[in-house]
């Protein structure tokens, strides 16, 4: 739904007030008495409807921010007294199974990723079934009470009657009846899992880039001899496992025999993710996750590692030390119409960012906001950005569905777009501009490979757009993305007066959530639940007419109208922490208010 200045609410308003539009040319008819006494009890009813919705959702609201407020602060999971252990095992050269490619390879990138995260590491290859357990058992003996384990194997695996068999090289080929051998041959995950937890470490790390499915081998893929994979496991407490792949698949070691990545399809995705700083462990299992289903489909095979978690509270590789970058686009002009509000959205959230300490901000108004600039300053910053920085990506106007050429693309025959200045809004709609030649449409599909670029660097991105809903504006779910949208598909999002000036709420409340108005449990960082908490929250307390939010990934607990992933994501908000706030902020805020605004009322 578009975007509406008051004035032009008020003439929609007042075109259907107390008329009913007959059919095309037999004019205008008035509503009789008793029509308006029945209208008048169905509004009374919505009323009280809608009053009791208001009272229920307030109360959430409340609930929700006293959870918050009891989060455990980021210095505190951060900061730990323990030593650092990890056991890297990769397995290649099988004997009387089939051989892998990768798993090498996985063990010698991961044990360097995990020395550059301060572990100390215990690297083996090609482990047969004797000198696997002294290994362990030498491993085991190095680990004391409140340390932090990592147990990182790549190779074969089988399940049997609910147990994990991790296969050393020298496993023989067995019948898949033969249980027993098994048992005696393999290595058993599931004890390793206890041994870990016996120890008394503060968390213990067990990642499985093992098949999940048909172990015997089929060429390319992680795999032994029957057709059982990995069973789902329970882990003791602050034990987090992290399978190669979901329930029911197999785990690729690569994407086809002329793959020349030194990685199997996991570890390439799974690394990266785990070198960057801020992640709390559980978003590196969901970013995981994505990135390696997105991978494995272009091999057409279906692969979404599983992740279990007993860890209680939150756990970081490396603190969150993010860098902050902003693009702010704001367009009130348009073809026969304008908005009052959407530059001053896009100058306030600008601010926001300028108070933070933000490296660099651009903004862009109306002309100015064409889409090659647009992208070269969006590769510009991603190109700046390290792992863990934050990109903010805001737009404020107005956005529409036209016609797509793809419909492989699009099932519903339709593109999302969002509309830079000048552009004609019935044109737009009908697909009557060509986007090549104008420059005047974000396409969805552009707006996509913007995100991709972002999320190969593991790059944080916060998405807002304050003018429609716009969950189509991303052919694909991205772990890194945090999108707000302002309002559902069927919902009038209003222009309000704020402080004097018109702006659109949703960018009004992000811009005060980002300043510290979000940060509940005051640690002095912004997370990704606390934002879209406080956005959700203040649009609802201040809009005059139904506004309802969209976030991507969803929040539990908050009311929404509808999903907003093109990709159905099973995957909700966590802490993920977004924004640092410096100790002066305070005055920042204040004096960038204090200057006058692109579109501020003569006073």
């Amino acid at each position: 739904m578009a975007r509406f200045s008051p004035a032009l609410f008020a003439w929609l308003v007042l075109a259907g007030l107390q008329f009913a539009i007959s059919p095309a040319g037999a004019g205008v008819v008035v509503l009789g008495e008793k029509e308006q006494a029945e209208q008048q009890k169905a509004v009374e009813e919505e009323a009280q409807a809608a009053e009791l919705e208001r009272v229920e959702r307030l109360a959430a609201f409340e609930t929700m921010k006293a959870e918050l407020a009891k989060l455990p602060s980021v210095a505190s999971v951060t900061a730990s007294s323990g030593k650092r252990h990890a056991f890297v095992v990769g397995n290649d050269d099988y004997e009387a199974i089939s051989k892998l490619f990768k798993a090498v390879g996985d063990a010698t990138s991961v044990s360097a990723a995990l020395k550059q995260l301060g572990f100390q590491v215990t690297t083996q290859k090609n482990l047969g079934r004797d000198d696997f357990d002294d290994a362990l058992e030498a491993f085991y003996e190095t680990l004391q009470e409140g340390d932090v384990a990592v147990f990182y194997y790549s190779g074969h695996g089988i399940a049997v009657d609910g147990a994990n068999y991790l296969l050393p090289v020298d496993m023989p080929e067995v019948d898949p009846d033969d249980e027993r051998k098994i048992r005696r041959e393999g290595i058993d995950a599931n004890e390793v899992v206890q041994t870990l937890a016996a120890r008394g470490v503060q968390l213990a790390l067990v990642v499985l880039d093992a098949c999940r499915d048909d172990p015997f081998a089929r060429d390319g893929t992680r795999s032994a001899a029957s057709l059982r994979g990995l069973a789902p496991i329970t882990p003791n407490k602050g034990v987090f496992v992290i399978y190669s792949a979901g329930i029911g698949e197999k785990a690729l070691d690569r994407l086809s025999d002329a793959d020349p990545d030194p990685n199997s399809i996991f570890t390439r995705k799974f690394m990266p993710i785990l070198e960057t700083p801020g992640l709390p462990l559980v978003d590196i299992a969901k970013r995981t996750q994505v990135e390696v289903r997105e991978l494995a489909q272009q091999a057409r095979h279906k692969q979404a590692p599983a992740y279990y978690d007993q860890v209680i509270g939150q756990y970081y590789f490396q603190p969150p030390r993010p860098k902050l970058y902003g693009i702010t686009i704001g367009i009130d002009k348009y073809a026969g119409i304008s908005l009052r509000g959407a530059v001053n959205d896009a100058e306030r959230i600008a601010r926001s960012l300028e108070s933070l300490g933000a490296e660099k901000v651009v903004r862009m108004f109306d002309h100015d906001a064409r889409l090659p600039f647009i992208e070269y300053v969006w590769r510009d910053m991603v190109e700046d950005a390290s792992p863990g920085d934050t990109i903010v990506f805001s737009y404020a106007g107005s956005s529409a569905q036209v016609p797509t050429t793809s419909k492989e693309d699009e099932p519903d025959g339709l593109d999302e777009v969002l509309l830079l200045a000048e552009v004609d809004m019935r044109q737009a709609k009908e697909g009557l501009i060509d986007e090549e030649r104008s420059g005047s449409l974000i396409y969805d599909n552009k707006l996509t490979e913007w995100m991709k670029m972002a999320s190969d660097k593991n790059v944080n991105v916060v998405l807002l757009v304050d003018g429609c809903h716009g969950g189509g504006l991303l052919d694909r779910e991205f772990a890194n993305v945090s999108f707000v949208g302002a309002s559902a598909e069927d919902e009038l999002v209003m222009e309000y007066k704020v402080d004097g000036r018109s702006h659109g709420l949703a960018s009004v409340a992000f811009a005060q959530g980002v300043e510290g108005a979000a940060d509940y449990n005051g640690d002095g960082f912004v997370a990704q639940r606390e934002l879209f908490h406080y956005v959700s929250d203040s649009v609802f307390r201040n809009a005059k007419r139904k506004q309802t939010p969209e976030f991507l990934p969803a929040v539990k607990g908050l009311p929404t109208v509808q999903a907003v992933s093109a990709s159905s994501s099973s995957n909700s908000a966590t802490d993920l922490p977004l924004f640092k706030l410096p100790a002066d902020l305070a005055g920042k805020v204040e004096a960038s208010l204090a200057a006058p605004f692109p579109n501020e009322p003569s006073r």
